[in-house]
């Protein structure tokens, strides 16, 4: 009999669960999949009804469906629903999480034939599956050990076992299929807790993340928010969190961070290190022991190198050479747009010391910290802000030695576009609009333009036959409804929009307005 993948089943679970075709594009959206995988994944699937004497049928324009009777609709979902009748099928990359867990979080050897049975698959499955694991690893610093009548063990660092467990928990690996992540509403949430009961090395997997005390160490992070007078982003929120929650789990193991950092001195003269202290005091309040001081100093780290949504007070003191940077880079921006103005934008100089400082801190610590928000690419319309952040990026990196990566660098690009729009002269745009379609037409087209952009001064709705040169002596753009074959002045610009003002038609118009 086939046995069918957590994935598989879900699909056939939404299956069953509609009378009518569903679209493939509809449920690789509800499954985080491409079309592609959804078709993949459909050949098993296609088996194992086909055992049981039903069809699945593929329409052309019209979706998906199964075949069969309203009795068999419902015996078919009661064996989904059984444990008795399922078999649960992991994909490479979950074994691989699943094996990187095990390793991140035993100090002892694991034995390959436990590792089989709790896994469910060969030997030559898991040495297959630990390649990339032992890959991953290396890259922060740890090193697999394998022996002969030993077994397997990660070999390193406290602190990088730590780095590595908060970077797989929160999805940052380069296997598919994420188990875990970060919310604001619940905390840690493991994507099989479901179906831990299917199989041994998920039941452990279950059962090790429960401990994981993230609620409580999400209001952890807004006691340090609320000392420090200051706001971290949503995404540095769950970071924080995580790093607690890891923190305390393995305190509350007998795993403590072995050297003191060579920051520590320089951590306790900063206003952060009281805040680190209590906030790790209480997370431990159960485990009335001794707080090292490199665990306070591992909590101030990741607390400076957090992004902020809002400026630390006194933020600049932490470091005289920041001071010196931003000015530095404040001048840069103003020489590049030719605004002497910006060099004093209060925002700019909040927004870019709000994310150089954490980026500063990360590398100055040698911290792991959550991907940008964005993947380095920005839209073709904000080349030249992209050209002048790379530009602030380099000086940033010959000035302190600290490497940008991409996704701050589109960071830049936005708080430097935000800068010059509000630079920019406010004056009013003359605009006439053309549309020979009627008056209602022309008045919901109005009533949209007004809505969208106040900037635009709209003096009049003109039909073509009053289109003329001197009726448009006054106008600084003309937005048409219709086709123009050239403009009735030379070097008037022509917007041609759809009556209902599409979303393509606003970002034209945004477009020729900044």
């Amino acid at each position: 009999m086939v046995s069918l993948t957590i994935q598989q089943r879900n699909l056939l679970h939404q299956l069953l669960s509609s009378d009518t075709p569903i679209v493939t594009a509809d449920l690789a959206g509800q499954m985080n999949l491409t079309a592609r995988q959804v078709a993949y994944r459909f050949k098993p699937i296609k088996v194992w009804l086909q055992q049981r004497n039903v069809e699945l049928k593929t329409t052309p324009g019209i979706g998906v469906t199964i075949a069969c009777t309203a009795d068999q609709r419902l015996n078919l979902l009661r064996e989904l629903g059984s444990q008795a009748n399922f078999s649960l099928i992991l994909t490479p990359g979950q074994r691989q999480q699943l094996f990187a867990l095990n390793l991140l979080t035993t100090h002892e050897p694991i034995i390959l034939d436990w590792l089989q049975y709790v896994a469910s698959v060969s030997r030559t499955t898991i040495f297959k599956d630990l390649e990339p694991v032992e890959s991953w690893a290396k890259d922060f610093d740890l090193v697999l050990i394998r022996r002969p009548n030993y077994g397997l063990l990660f070999s390193g660092p406290e602190m990088a076992r730590r780095q590595a467990l908060m970077a797989l928990l929160w999805g940052d690996i380069p296997f598919a299929d994420p188990l875990t992540a970060m919310t604001h509403d619940r905390g840690l949430v493991f994507s099989l807790s479901d179906d831990a009961s299917f199989l041994p090395i998920v039941q452990q997997a279950h059962e090790l993340l429960n401990r994981w005390q993230t609620e409580q160490a999400l209001e952890s992070v807004a006691y340090a928010e609320a000392q420090l007078d200051s706001r971290f982003t949503d995404d540095a929120v769950l970071h924080l969190a995580l790093v607690l929650a890891t923190q305390a789990e393995r305190l509350r193991l007998g795993h403590i961070l072995e050297d003191e950092f060579e920051n520590t001195p320089w951590l306790k003269s900063q206003k952060v290190w009281a805040v680190a202290h209590d906030t790790l005091q209480s997370l431990m309040a159960d485990q009335p022991s001794e707080i090292p001081e490199s665990e306070v100093a591992a909590i101030a780290m990741h607390l400076l190198a957090g992004t902020r949504s809002q400026l630390w007070p006194g933020a600049l003191d932490i470091e005289p050479e920041l001071t010196e940077l931003l000015a530095v880079l404040m001048a840069e921006v103003a020489q590049a747009f030719s605004t002497p103005g910006l060099r004093y934008d209060t925002a700019l100089r909040d927004g870019l010391v709000a994310h150089i400082i954490p980026a500063y801190m990360r590398q100055r610590f040698g911290l792991w910290a959550p991907p940008s928000w964005s993947d380095g690419g920005l839209l073709p319309q904000y080349q030249p802000e992209y050209t002048i952040a790379r530009e602030l990026a380099l000086v940033v990196t010959e000035r302190t030695g600290v490497v940008l990566p991409d996704g701050e660098v589109d960071t830049l690009t936005m708080l430097l576009r935000a800068a010059f729009i509000r630079e920019r002269p406010n004056h009013p745009k003359r605009v006439f609009i053309v549309c020979p379609s009627g008056m209602a037409t022309a008045q919901l087209l109005v009533a949209r333009l007004k809505a969208r952009f106040p900037s635009l001064d709209i003096l009049g709705v003109l039909s073509l036959r009053e289109l003329s040169p001197e009726r448009v002596a006054g106008a600084q753009l003309l937005i048409t409804t219709v086709p123009l074959l050239k403009p009735p002045r030379p070097g008037l610009p022509v917007i041609e929009v759809h009556p209902l003002l599409m979303p393509e038609d606003i970002e034209t118009i945004t477009h020729w307005l900044t």
